[in-house]
């Protein structure tokens, strides 16, 4: 069972845990990160997630867990989830934000990264059924559609697009 820090609505770590799946008291919040990884040609790296995680299409992401930042947190979950390795100091943080109506806080991460290619990525199977590099326009397309993780599209939406 993964342990999870709780925050407040402001993004200050409370002396507090809960077991993932478990929900905060009101005035509490779980944390997760996400990072949109994109390219040379503006495209973005893209998930579709496998058919026991929803199978909707998303980008990286993950729960913060216990005694961890959102940093390292994206770190690992990229290493885990598509078997690739980026570099702390490629990484910019976009923003820290409490997501309407849930009790979490999202960390928004990009980093433009050329040397990622897709045939060879090793992908988590449990999580993660293929990977695509699309377009800004492609993505909107995909959330209008409601194809892509509600929560994802809204960062991509607030956070991304011009």
């Amino acid at each position: 069972m993964e342990i999870l820090d709780l925050y407040d609505d402001y993004g200050n770590k409370l002396n507090e845990t809960i077991n993932r799946g478990e929900v905060p008291s009101e005035g509490k919040n779980i944390m997760l990160s996400v990072i949109f990884i994109k390219n040379a040609d503006n495209k973005y790296l893209i998930q579709k997630s496998s058919k026991a995680k929803g199978g909707l299409y998303t980008t990286t992401g993950g729960h913060v867990i216990h005694n961890e930042t959102g940093l390292s947190t994206i770190i690992r979950e990229v290493a885990e989830e598509i078997g690739v390795t980026i570099a702390k100091d490629s990484i910019t943080h976009i923003a820290t934000f409490k997501y309407p109506g849930r009790y979490c806080l999202f960390n928004v991460y990009l980093t433009e990264n050329n040397k990622i290619d897709i045939s060879n990525i090793k992908l988590q199977q449990a999580e993660v059924e293929n990977v695509y590099w699309l377009t800004k326009d492609e993505i909107l397309n995909l959330i209008d559609s409601h194809l892509f993780l509600e929560s994802h599209g809204y960062i991509l939406k607030k956070y991304l697009v011009n």
